[in-house]
């Protein structure tokens, strides 16, 4: 009887356990669906604001607006970036036509803080001035005013030639290639506004039908500017409409100074032959310093070490996010990991509630826009833990 009795309240004891435990899995399970419905309506909030912009009324007033294309060589531990591409897009939104006026880097201009006269060209003066000095001089070689200045770095690049299915290393390769022609600097200048029309003759449709909103405010992502989101989308739709891209004669190439130029058109099915034959060309004439034999994989193994690095000593962070180095990453999976850990990185030294949100809400929107679906969540999840 006394064995009975035992047993039965040690069962008691177990079930008040269980349902005990169970009480609180199933409230602790509820709180965290709730938190998650919170973290939803939040990135909602911020996204909607980012994507429901107005056009600017610029747009309406203006009769052409000038956008000064940048193209900034910068290594992954270089503060002072030189003007490596310059290109001044003239946009009539009347007729809706394009004309680009291209700079050589390599155009004379005076540079205070120089020291050895041969060192006096434009991408120096964005190097060695800051780049507001350099847009001053590029304004004073085009003879033209810009309204809105918009720079990429190489990260960026290849994000950009990512989102187009476009040959990522091997394109920049290709803007960048200077030695194997007569001329140097002033054709590869001219090759990167070839390049430049041509994408948009070829991909202006694509913002019809592959390239969502999303999309849109993600390629805008990639770029530094102080232009609104709102005026980009204006002018693109402008241009969609306009049928620009049927009618490529409405792009007007330009150089300022003049050089005779070859028309070269980028061809991403034949750009590895291309690439080697100017290797093979070039082998006997450059030093090692000018050409470097170095793998792909050794160059990304490089990069990756150096991100590792900034992230387990806790420095450099906000550079390597600023520059957005992961772009460089071509491995996916690899690109994805050292992505999510460096803004986890960047975040936790935050301590503005609504940086963070807005910090977090971009890279969820990326993920999302990129079907990276596990990593919006874990993007998620971080927000949610890092919000009262």
């Amino acid at each position: 009887m006394e064995r009975q009795i035992v047993l039965f309240i040690s069962s008691l004891i177990l079930l008040s356990v269980f349902l005990f435990g169970f009480s609180a899995l199933w409230n602790r399970s509820s709180w965290s669906d709730a938190k998650m419905e919170q973290i939803d309506a939040i990135v909602e909030q911020v996204q909607n604001a980012r994507l429901s912009q107005e056009s600017d009324a610029l747009i309406q007033d203006a009769s052409k607006i000038n956008v000064l294309f940048l193209g900034l060589d910068a290594r992954k531990e270089d503060q002072n970036p030189h003007c490596d591409a310059i290109h001044m897009f003239t946009l009539d939104v009347q007729d809706w036509d394009i004309t680009i006026t291209t700079v050589p880097r390599g155009t004379y201009a005076y540079i205070p803080q120089s020291l050895i006269e041969t060192e006096y060209y434009l991408a120096n003066a964005c190097s060695y001035e800051g780049l507001e000095y350099g847009v001053e001089q590029i304004e004073k070689v085009a003879g033209i005013k810009a309204d809105y200045v918009v720079t990429v770095n190489f990260s960026q690049t290849l994000g950009i030639l990512r989102l187009f299915d476009l040959p990522t290393t091997e394109t920049l390769e290709w803007l960048r290639h200077r030695q194997s022609y007569q001329i140097g600097e002033p054709q590869r200048a001219h090759n990167q506004a070839v390049f430049l029309k041509d994408m948009i003759v070829g991909h202006l449709n694509t913002f019809e039908s592959d390239f969502t909103l999303p999309m849109q405010y993600l390629l805008y992502t990639f770029v530094d500017t102080d232009m609104d989101f709102s005026v980009a989308r204006a002018l693109l739709q402008g241009y969609v409409d306009s049928g620009i891209d049927q009618n490529p004669d409405r792009i007007q190439l330009v150089m300022k100074p003049y050089y005779e130029t070859t028309d070269y058109h980028f061809d991403p099915e034949t750009i590895d032959v291309q690439l080697e034959s100017w290797v093979d060309f070039l082998r006997p004439y450059l030093s090692s310093d000018d050409l470097s034999e170095l793998s792909i994989e050794e160059v990304q193994a490089s990069i990756v070490s150096y991100i590792q690095d900034a992230i387990e000593s806790d420095e450099g962070i906000e550079g390597i996010y600023d520059k957005q180095l992961w772009l460089q990453i071509e491995d996916d999976q690899t690109r994805e990991e050292l992505h999510y850990v460096i803004v986890e990185s960047y975040v936790k030294d935050l301590q503005d509630q609504e940086e963070i949100i807005d910090v977090m809400s971009l890279y969820i929107l990326e993920k999302e826009t990129l079907g990276e679906n596990n990593w919006a969540q874990k993007g998620k999840e971080l927000l949610s833990s890092m919000v009262e």
